[in-house]
């Protein structure tokens, strides 16, 4: 069974200013992710807020031992301020020990689809990657890039993640072939009188 990991605003159990959580559950409402695109720039790592925080995502310890081999799809949603700033999404996938300090590579700096719009829209691609054996106490680390789609210029790149809903705003996640298990603790709250309980 396939798992996906969606992006999400909840801070690692690691605890880095820019650590932020890759969930197997959705999030509760979309956020956005600015980054600053550059004149001349190839491969700039997307930030929580223009100029700000360098953000990554990182899953919670793996729970179970896993190899990582099939097919790996991204599904990353953006837009760029115009159509002149020439940016794309890119993704770096790397395996981590439980402290978040990289052990290898699954997924090197890869392009994620064509050029984006100026419009939020999804971008996806079918990536196979290096044969990766994890073991147990294991983490995944997701890294977002801002790709060139031609010579990129001044402006800036819009990440959306976080989102509730398939195919909507937000809806940023990368989905493995294999069933993955994590030790994830997500914590719950119950609705005011409704007995439905909700994700942050």
């Amino acid at each position: 069974m396939a798992t996906n990991f969606f992006l999400r605003t909840l801070v690692s159990s690691l605890g880095g200013a820019g650590d932020r959580v890759a969930s197997q559950m959705r999030g509760r409402a979309a956020s956005t992710a600015t980054t600053t695109a550059v004149a001349g720039g190839t491969n700039i790592q997307v930030t929580l807020t223009a100029g700000g925080q360098a953000v990554q995502w990182f899953t919670e310890p793996i729970s179970a031992a896993v190899t990582i081999s099939g097919t790996v799809t991204p599904n990353i949603r953006g837009s760029e301020s115009v159509g002149t700033v020439n940016a794309a999404a890119g993704v770096l996938i790397e395996r981590c020990d439980n402290a978040g300090s990289v052990l290898s590579t699954i997924v090197p700096d890869t392009v994620v689809g064509l050029e984006y719009g100026t419009s939020e829209s999804a971008r996806t691609a079918n990536i196979t990657p290096t044969s990766t054996a994890m073991s147990v106490g294991e983490r995944i680390k997701i890294t977002l890039k801002v790709r060139n789609a031609g010579t990129m210029a001044a402006g800036t790149v819009l990440n959306m993640y976080n989102g509730l809903n398939t195919g909507a705003t937000g809806d940023t996640y990368i989905r493995f072939t294999e069933d993955i298990i994590t030790d994830e603790v997500i914590e719950i709250n119950q609705y005011q009188g409704g007995g439905t309980y909700g994700y942050n």
